[in-house]
């Protein structure tokens, strides 16, 4: 079957996990490694909000079926297949349920 779409789900999807990462890793610095109120605390936390910003745009760009373009948001990091057309995001066969 030809795939409709030129961008990958699994790129997108490892983009999602990395940024997801640095997201916590920039709040847990904030929390718990400066000092409350401090100009550091508020550049990381402006930061944090900024890369959930590209996690969204991310989603919206690459994590989409290959096959039927619907755009997945819900659980990117977790579905083996698309909830329209039934079909793996990586092999491309249908999934039986």
């Amino acid at each position: 079957m030809k795939v409709r779409y030129e961008s990958s789900f699994a790129s997108g999807q490892k983009i999602v996990k990395y940024l997801l990462m640095l997201v916590l890793a920039l709040s847990l610095a904030s929390a718990l490694l400066v000092p409350k109120g401090s100009l550091t605390q508020t550049i990381l936390v402006l930061s944090a909000f900024v890369l959930i910003g590209v996690i969204l745009a991310v989603i919206y760009k690459f994590c989409r079926c290959p096959y039927c373009g619907k755009r997945i948001f819900g659980g990117v990091l977790v579905v083996k297949s698309c909830p329209k057309c039934r079909r793996n995001l990586t092999t491309g066969k249908k999934v039986k349920k």
